[in-house]
């Protein structure tokens, strides 16, 4: 019993560690020897559990997806909602989100690089859960506007959503930068939730509307 739980423990110490260095580095900058001193382990550790690098960097964006995505129940739940009140509580949980991995946002982070720079594991992870995400919030869009998830207007909200999203949960300093004293006035949620929920249904509506 103990053997196994302390594996466990060196297995998410192995992907923690790694998480941090891959989203600051980036994969190819980082070694074997810099996650294992990293994750206080030995490298044969790191080989018993995953193998190879590459390996360990797929189970990592994994675990990084993961965390930043809602769970078959937790959509469930939100479906027994209005359909714009369950937007609310999705832009509000983001950002939560955010905020709550602010002090090491490698999850976030690594999911931005993976974006930015694709890897082999980037079409599995969009198939398993970038796409699925999407979608989901796309018919709840979609209903609050009486619309078809696929309707362009409203796919062209959730990219927009997720744009802001990463904008107000990630750049709090670039935000600060350019409008000094605005993030006070953002640390209210559900004042913001509000707000992105106007504009992201007006993106979907397709209206020109100044």
């Amino acid at each position: 019993m103990g053997s196994s739980k302390d594996s466990m423990k060196t297995r998410a110490k192995l992907i923690a560690a790694a998480g941090e260095l891959f989203a600051e580095m980036g994969f190819s900058a980082v070694t074997v020897r810099d996650i294992a001193k990293k994750a206080e382990t030995q490298i044969s550790a790191l080989n018993y559990h995953f193998g190879s690098k590459e390996a360990l960097y797929r189970e990592v964006l994994l675990e990084a997806c993961r965390e930043n995505s809602f769970t078959p129940e937790q959509q469930q739940q939100l479906c027994r909602l209005d359909p714009r009140q369950s937007l609310h509580v999705i832009i509000s949980e983001s950002i939560k989100r955010y905020q709550a991995q602010s002090e090491s946002n490698w999850q976030s982070s690594l999911i931005a690089c993976e974006c930015w720079q694709p890897s082999a594991v980037f079409k599995e992870i969009a198939e398993a859960y970038f796409k699925p995400q999407a979608d989901f919030v796309a018919d709840m869009i979609g209903r609050i506007v009486n619309r078809s998830a696929d309707d362009s207007h409203v796919r062209f909200a959730v990219v927009g959503l997720i744009g802001l999203l990463d904008t107000f949960g990630q750049y709090g300093q670039f935000i600060d930068a350019v409008a000094p004293g605005l993030n006070a006035y953002l640390e209210n949620h559900d004042q913001l939730a509000s707000q992105l929920v106007s504009i992201v249904v007006q993106m979907a509506t397709g209206s020109t509307e100044s």
